[in-house]
């Protein structure tokens, strides 16, 4: 009887010894893993249609999929669409559906849940901020004004695996388009059961990406949690078991937070990369970012353009710029070297830009103040970010505007983020500006500065350069390329941005981390190929 309580307690030993590595060993693989990640803010709402955001985009680009998908190199691949054909001349698109598609409930989805997510963003009564991105389907822009019936709308349906959309112009970004939120499918029945409150919490949304909310997965202002979705049907699979999204308190270190895991990657200026870099971490950089001079075009005295142009005119480049930030290449274009126009390099077909100074400011100025009746200029204030190199270069143009002007300006530094409120808000009177280039192509840059922009960094309001923009967005081919130019030598001209530097923003991951996806253009991180590798 001892002996086979003994054999007992011996093999009860053993299965739990097993037990117990069989779990260590479980947690180890790549699908038992969970990333986790911080985004300084709650998402404004997770209803792709009208998520504008970045921490609204983070998650819809994880929990949707769209007809293609955004690979690591900027490339497009097949997402719920297994493949599809383009006419010759560009205007007609058609999408073939991958098989059995469904939601993360199990329900079917259908090439009418992607319609509807197109129809509800063009919808008047949705008011959505990005319905402008998807213009370029036949008839959308009336449709989202309510001067045609959604009938009318580019885009058909033969069957429930197929789409055919009809364009109003070529469009060179289209594929692109349709990866981003209000190209995301949305089921009517369901949206229609969520009475408005669709994308407001975690048990009002379907997704059909590669992940999805838990249950009780979404607390707001303290985390959102996404757990990897079972009903996903795609060739690849997601790898990670899902993704852990802190919201807020995001560590004043994030090298040392990615150190010591508690998070696995995020976002450092470029004063951490050196540090990263030390501590083996793997950095993904994007030259996207153009800081410049943009004076506030509502303000009293800066709307005269021949005042803004003097204080251009007198600044001496190479003086002020001798103590720009640490990993920034000067430049005096608006439209970032990466931009690209009908697959070409736009810079490579336009040339570069530069600003024509006056050779008398002291006289231009006088005249701007004739203008405005003014005996004087002084006490201006210029807003910049808060880090040593920034101000150091404020100071010296400072020194520059003063001997212009012979009047009194003033530097007020303060944190990025504050900054970006200021703008927005328009709470400045000159600003050293980041232009945040939002898309890969030439447009993407003028279309910052449109009146109805979030983005204008100038409060810059002018119908005649809205109408070039416009003309521009219904005809984005190469031959195009010297109108481009005009338009945008003639931001510069103006005084409207005077572009100093282009500063790379740098994602950084820990070394064991790989495949997460980092893309340009609008700050979104894709997590399906995430995994720590456990040596």
């Amino acid at each position: 009887m001892k002996m086979i309580k003994k054999l007992l307690c011996i093999v009860f030993s053993l299965s739990l010894f097993i037990s117990v590595c069989g779990c260590d060993r479980d947690t180890e693989l790549p699908e038992d893993q969970i990333i986790n990640y911080n985004t300084d803010y709650e998402p404004v709402t997770l209803d792709p249609q009208i998520a504008n955001d970045s921490s609204s985009r983070l998650v819809i680009m994880n929990i949707f999929e769209g007809l293609v998908r955004i690979d690591e190199e900027n490339n497009i691949i097949p997402g719920a669409a297994e493949s599809w054909e383009i006419s010759k001349d560009r205007l007609m698109y058609t999408f073939r559906l991958r098989d059995n598609l469904k939601w993360n409930d199990g329900t079917k989805l259908t090439a009418n849940d992607f319609i509807y997510g197109i129809q509800r963003t063009l919808m008047p009564q949705t008011s959505s901020p990005t319905a402008s991105t998807l213009y370029c389907i036949k008839n959308a822009e009336k449709v989202s004004t309510g001067e045609a019936d959604i009938s009318s709308l580019g885009v058909f349906v033969p069957d429930e695996s197929t789409i055919i959309f009809q364009l109003e112009y070529p469009d060179p970004d289209f594929l692109q388009l349709l990866a981003t939120a209000p190209a995301m499918p949305c089921n009517e029945s369901f949206f229609k059961k969520t009475a408005g409150q669709y994308g407001r919490e975690d048990d009002k949304l379907l997704c059909n990406g590669a992940f999805y909310i838990r249950e009780d997965g979404w607390v707001h202002d303290e985390y959102i949690y996404l757990r990897k979705n079972q009903e996903y049907t795609g060739e690849d699979k997601p790898v990670p078991a899902g993704v852990n999204i802190t919201i807020g308190d995001t560590p004043d270190d994030i090298c040392g937070a990615i150190e010591d895991g508690i998070i696995d990657c995020g976002s450092i200026t470029s004063a951490d990369k050196e540090q990263a870099e030390s501590l083996g971490f793997n950095i993904k950089g994007f030259g996207d970012t153009i800081w410049g001079i943009s004076f506030n075009n509502t303000d009293e005295i800066f709307k005269d353009e021949d005042i803004r142009k003097a204080f251009l005119s007198a600044i001496d480049r190479d003086y002020i710029l001798a103590n720009m930030p640490d990993n920034c290449i000067i430049t005096e274009n608006i439209i970032p070297d990466s931009a690209v126009l009908d697959d070409k390099k736009y810079r490579e077909i336009a040339g570069n830009i530069t600003f024509e100074k006056s050779e008398f400011p002291d006289k231009l100025l006088a005249k701007g103040m004739k203008n405005l009746k003014l005996d004087n200029i002084t006490n201006i204030t210029i807003l910049c970010s808060d880090d040593d190199k920034t101000q150091l270069f404020v100071n010296n143009l400072i020194e520059t505007w003063n001997g212009l002007s012979g009047g009194y300006f003033n530097k007020k530094p303060v944190p990025v983020s504050e900054l970006k409120d200021r703008i927005g808000s328009g709470d400045f009177e000159i600003v050293i500006a980041p232009l945040t280039i939002q898309g890969n192509t030439p447009l993407s840059t003028l279309e910052m500065f449109e009146s109805s922009s979030k983005y204008n960094t100038a409060s810059f309001h002018d119908e005649e350069y809205d109408s070039d923009v416009e003309k521009i967005r219904k005809n984005q081919v190469a031959a195009e390329a010297d109108n481009i130019k005009r338009v945008e030598q003639d931001l510069l001209d103006r005084g409207i941005f005077y572009p100093l530097y282009i500063e790379n923003r740098y994602y950084a991951s820990a070394g064991n981390v790989k495949g997460i996806i980092f893309h340009p253009f609008g700050a979104e991180v894709d997590f399906f190929h995430a995994e720590k590798i456990v040596e």
